[in-house]
C-alpha cells in the first residue's frame, strides 16, 4: 500500500520527530484522517498508531543515537540480506578466565533482533531495551560457577551453550532427588560457598521458616574492592531475600539465579532512557500511565470520519499481513495443522501458503 500522508498544521505536535527536522528521518509518515489529540498538560499530538513506519538503516540509527544506557553495552544497527537487524555488543572480561581478576577487555556480541520496516519506532525502543536484558541475563548465566562436590572441577550450569539435543536424548541423568533438610543458615551458607558470581561472594544472613512451608532465605552479595570490574557493579552490597517453595539444593541455586536476572532486569529498567527518560523505571506512577494510554488511545470516534477510518483500517490490516509468515514445507504444514483443527472461525491472517481444512 502507498503512504498516505497528513498535511500537518502550522502548530508542531508533540512527538519524537520534535528534535529532527523531518519524519522522514525517523521513517515515519501519518495516515490521512489521523486525529490530534490534547493531553492533559496542553500539548497536541498525533498518537502512535496513527502513523505508518518505513524504516531504513538510517531511520533506526536516528532511533538509537536517542537511546542511552552503558557504554558496556553498545547497541548496533546493521542491514544484511535478511533486512535491518539490532546487535548489542558487550565489552567486559573474558568469562572463561575468572581467576584473572585484571584480565583484559573482550568485546562479544549477542543474537541478531530483527527489524520489520513496518515496525513502530516505540517498539524498536523496546526491541533495544529486551536486547540488553537478554545480553545481561546470557552473562550472568556464564558468570555463575559451582564448584563439583564430587571432582572439585568447576563448572557453569546455568549457561546456554548445553548441548540439549544430547542432553533430551540423556534425559536420565538430570533426575533430580530430594534431599530430606531443613536449612539453616549454615546449611545454606554450606551450598553457597560452592558458588561464585564471576568475584562476587553470596553471603547468608538469614533463615526463616513459614508457616505455609516457604522458606524465606536473606543474602548479600559482597566482592573485595581489588577484585570488583565494570561488569554488574550494581550487585555489590545489594542485600535480597529468595522465596523458596522447599528446602532444597536445586530450590535454592535456582532462586539464586533468578534473583540475580531480576536484579539485573530493574536494573536495566531504572537506567535505560530514550531521550533522556527511562520509560520502564518503576518510580513513573502507573496510575500516569493508565491515564496517558486512555488519552491516545481512547480515541472520540468523532475525530475520524469513515473514509478515515476506513483507510486506517486497510493501513493496519495490510501491516498485519505482512507479518504472517510462509510455510513452505510440507513438514511444516503438517506440524502446524493441529494448531488449527477444529477451528470454526479464525480471524487474522493465516500463514501464507497454509490453509485450515
Amino acid at each position: 500500500m502507498n503512504k498516505i500522508v497528513l498535511n500537518l498544521p502550522e502548530k508542531k505536535d508533540i512527538s519524537i520527530t520534535d528534535s529532527l527536522s523531518t519524519t522522514e528521518v525517523w521513517g515515519e509518515y501519518c495516515l490521512i484522517s489521523a486525529p490530534k489529540i490534547d493531553l492533559p498538560n496542553g500539548a497536541s499530538c498525533v498518537p502512535q498508531h496513527f502513523y505508518g513506519y518505513d524504516h531504513s538503516l538510517e531511520s533506526v540509527e536516528s532511533v538509537l543515537n536517542k537511546i542511552e544506557f552503558s557504554k558496556h553495552y553498545p547497541v548496533f544497527c546493521s542491514e544484511d540480506e535478511q533486512g535491518l537487524f539490532i546487535q548489542i555488543g558487550i565489552i567486559g572480561r573474558e568469562n572463561y578466565q575468572r581467576h584473572l581478576p585484571n584480565r583484559p577487555s573482550k568485546i562479544v556480541y549477542g543474537r541478531k533482533w530483527r527489524v520489520e520496516p513496518n515496525l513502530p519506532t516505540s517498539e524498536i525502543i523496546q526491541t533495544v531495551f529486551l536486547a540488553i536484558q537478554k545480553a545481561r541475563e546470557h552473562e550472568i548465566r556464564e558468570l555463575v560457577t559451582l564448584r563439583s562436590t564430587l571432582s572439585g572441577k568447576i563448572s557453569t550450569p546455568f549457561n546456554s551453550h548445553h548441548d540439549l539435543p544430547l542432553m533430551a536424548q540423556c534425559r536420565d541423568l538430570f533426575e533430580s532427588t530430594k534431599a530430606d533438610t531443613v536449612f539453616s543458615v549454615e546449611r545454606v551458607q554450606a551450598i553457597f560457598d560452592l558458588l561464585r558470581f564471576d568475584q562476587t561472594q553470596i553471603k547468608c544472613l538469614e533463615v526463616t521458616h513459614r508457616r505455609n512451608g516457604q522458606t524465606l532465605v536473606d543474602i548479600i552479595f559482597t566482592c573485595a574492592d581489588d577484585h570488583q570490574s565494570s561488569d554488574f557493579t550494581e550487585l555489590h552490597g545489594v542485600e535480597c531475600t529468595l522465596i523458596l517453595k522447599q528446602d532444597s539444593e536445586n530450590e535454592l541455586l535456582f532462586k539464586m539465579i533468578d534473583a540475580l536476572i531480576e536484579l539485573s532486569n530493574n536494573y536495566v529498567e531504572e537506567h535505560f532512557t530514550f531521550n533522556g527518560f527511562a520509560r520502564f523505571s518503576r518510580q513513573h506512577c502507573i496510575q500516569s500511565v493508565g491515564e496517558f494510554s486512555i488519552n491516545t488511545r481512547l480515541i472520540d470516534k468523532s475525530k475520524l470520519n469513515e473514509q478515515g477510518k476506513k483507510l486506517i483500517s486497510e493501513h493496519n490490516c495490510s501491516v498485519d499481513a505482512s507479518r504472517a509468515p510462509a510455510v513452505l514445507l510440507e513438514q511444516q504444514k503438517h506440524r502446524l495443522a493441529p494448531h488449527f483443527a477444529g477451528i470454526d472461525l479464525l480471524e487474522g491472517f493465516l500463514p501464507k501458503g497454509f490453509e485450515v481444512s
